[in-house]
């Protein structure tokens, strides 16, 4: 116990650095929020705190890559000290991780691997396959659970690749006395199972904060917002705008809005997937589909306004993407006027956020049907956020 804060601390495991370095990296990744500690907790109250090292040079839009230090652990192969790397990275292709991955049955998108200096498993062990990165059951559930949770606040979608390394690994292992068959490459990693806190809504609205005064502070006064980097080629086709100086507003366009106005923003241009920035013709601001969802709904109500049949109407209600809505509304002739009825209730409530202050501007995109329609004030405000925001490309390169 430490006797100066009364909690009861956990024995140091490489499984805990492992999940406290691969909660930071995939934190940065996704919500571009930086951590220095993480803290993981166990069973009957006891809790440790373990510090964090970014990796600046691992560090981008396809991938984050952070250190954890163990020293005075339980594992019994690391008697010293050993830099625990891990590194997280979008996948655009699954067959990149499918040979030698772990993977978990509650994270279909979530694919584990060893990296230098951590062993793998030469033979099928209890809870680890052949080829398996060495990393014990209740460990891996942590590490899965530590990066899993952050996806799960950004709706879960993109594939990601955990790759856990320790360059001292193989020196380790080789001092080590005891026994090591059944597996080569390096260390085991090992502990038991735990939870880390979520990441707090507080903690993404300073993300969205901060990537806007980062660009107030230079000047600029139009801003490019989006969800994220989906559909960015075709934003990039239709638009003519880059999404790399753009504003991730994940989930949450409602509190960019808010932050744009207390920053004196001018102008916005609001560009992204149907499938989130549709919700916002309900007024919906939080679009995670846990928190709110309404978008078959939101379609069907549309469709009715435009003159849809009641059978059409349940068609809709039966569809589990907005790809398949679309493809309906295309072959009955409706896309274009539903889409622009749709939009006409974005703009009204855009315009009641902000309440007035700035100009908003929204497109809309789907990746099998490429631009879908924008707000009135799109073609104005366009206009010169491109002006701003090539600029500001220029004096970041």
């Amino acid at each position: 116990m430490d006797r100066f804060s009364g909690l009861t601390l956990s024995p140091i495991s490489s499984g805990d650095c492992v999940a406290a370095a691969a909660r930071a990296a995939t934190a940065e990744l996704i919500f571009k929020i930086v951590y220095e500690n993480v803290t993981i907790h166990h069973k009957n109250g006891a809790t440790r705190t373990y510090m964090v090292q970014r990796v600046d040079d691992s560090c981008s839009d396809q991938s984050c890559e952070y250190i954890c230090t163990m020293e005075g652990g339980m594992a019994p192969d690391i008697r010293e000290r050993a830099n625990i790397h891990v590194k997280v990275s979008r996948l655009a292709d699954i067959r990149e991780a499918l040979e030698g991955s772990a993977t978990d049955l509650r994270y279909g998108n979530l694919f584990l691997k060893a990296g230098e200096g951590v062993g793998v498993a030469a033979m099928k062990q209890t809870g680890i396959g052949k080829g398996e990165p060495l990393i014990e059951k209740d460990a891996r559930a942590l590490i899965f659970d530590a990066v899993g949770s952050v996806c799960e606040m950004s709706d879960g979608a993109q594939m990601l690749l955990i790759t856990v390394s320790c360059p001292e690994g193989m020196m380790i292992a080789a001092r080590n006395s005891a026994p090591q068959s059944g597996f080569s490459g390096g260390i085991r990693i090992i502990g038991a199972y735990g939870s880390i806190p979520n990441v707090h809504m507080r903690e993404i609205s300073e993300s969205i904060n901060e990537q806007i005064r980062a660009q107030t502070r230079t000047g600029v006064r139009s801003l490019l917002i989006s969800p994220g980097k989906y559909c960015a080629k075709e934003i990039n086709e239709a638009l003519h705008v880059d999404l790399r100086t753009a504003v991730s507003c994940y989930n949450f366009p409602g509190q960019a809005i808010d932050c744009a106005v207390e920053e004196g923003v001018e102008n916005i241009l609001l560009v992204g997937n149907v499938g989130k920035l549709v919700k916002l013709a309900a007024g919906i601001m939080n679009t995670n589909s846990v928190a709110s969802d309404g978008r078959r709904e939101i379609f069907s109500a549309h469709t009715a306004l435009v003159g849809g049949t009641s059978s059409q109407v349940k068609i809709l209600m039966g569809c589990a993407t907005c790809d398949e809505i679309i493809a309906y509304l295309e072959s009955w002739g409706l896309k274009d006027k539903v889409m622009q009825s749709i939009l006409v209730e974005i703009d009204r409530a855009m315009k009641r956020r902000c309440g007035g202050k700035l100009h908003c501007g929204v497109a809309l995109f789907s990746k099998q049907f490429g631009f879908l329609g924008k707000t009135a004030e799109t073609q104005n405000v366009l206009a010169k956020v491109s002006q701003e925001q090539f600029a500001l490309s220029r004096r970041l390169k």
